[in-house]
């Protein structure tokens, strides 16, 4: 069971149920980086920054259930709808007692070691209800930190025949948090830069 080291009510959503278009259709967070999964790199980074984390997925399941956390298919009725499928279906499982919600895709394994605590210090510090990671490269929408309230908005958005997850974010209370580190939020969502990628680390 992997070891979860941060404060009780902060949460984590691991993002991966996309289809991996352009990885060639595989599945992007079984494959392969320094022999371990793209999914095992991400959780890794994650799990001393959070007390919940969970992963959703719609293939591999047995895969990512050897992780220990709980797995999450896309609830039926919003199959096919990208990332805010995610979190329609995790305002419906989500455990008492989780306040914040942190997402991250399953193919950035270089995620900051501060990335939950820096965006829950802005929302904290302010009035907004989700915290929104920018770096020189812009927004990292797939990242960000949302307060689960806000949860309760998917479903009606979905239902309107919207699927943005930025679309959704307008119509939110949102702040923008810089990262300096662009390179941290770097996803290895095609082959070549997940060749590109291991390269590096075995240069490293």
């Amino acid at each position: 069971m992997m070891q979860l080291t941060g404060p009780a009510q902060l949460g984590g959503l691991l993002l991966a149920g996309g289809e991996g278009r352009r990885m060639g259709g595989v599945d992007k967070g079984q494959q392969l980086l320094c022999g371990q999964p793209l999914a095992a790199h991400v959780l890794a980074r994650l799990a001393p920054q959070l007390g919940w984390l969970a992963i959703s997925a719609n293939r591999s399941l047995d895969a990512y259930a050897s992780f220990g956390l709980p797995v999450w298919p896309d609830a039926a009725a919003w199959q096919g709808m990208g990332p805010l499928a995610a979190l329609a279906t995790a305002a419906q499982r989500l455990p008492a007692g989780i306040a914040l919600l942190q997402l991250a895709p399953c193919d950035t394994p270089d995620l900051p070691a501060e990335l939950a605590a820096t965006l829950a210090a802005a929302l904290t510090a302010g009035t907004a209800d989700i915290a929104l990671p920018v770096t020189a490269q812009g927004p990292q929408p797939a990242c960000l930190l949302l307060k689960v309230c806000v949860l309760a908005s998917v479903a009606p958005y979905l239902a309107s025949g919207q699927r943005s997850i930025r679309g959704w974010l307008a119509g939110q209370r949102v702040v923008e948090v810089p990262f300096a580190d662009a390179a941290a939020f770097a996803n290895a969502n095609d082959a070549a830069t997940l060749a590109a990628l291991t390269a590096g680390r075995h240069a490293g």
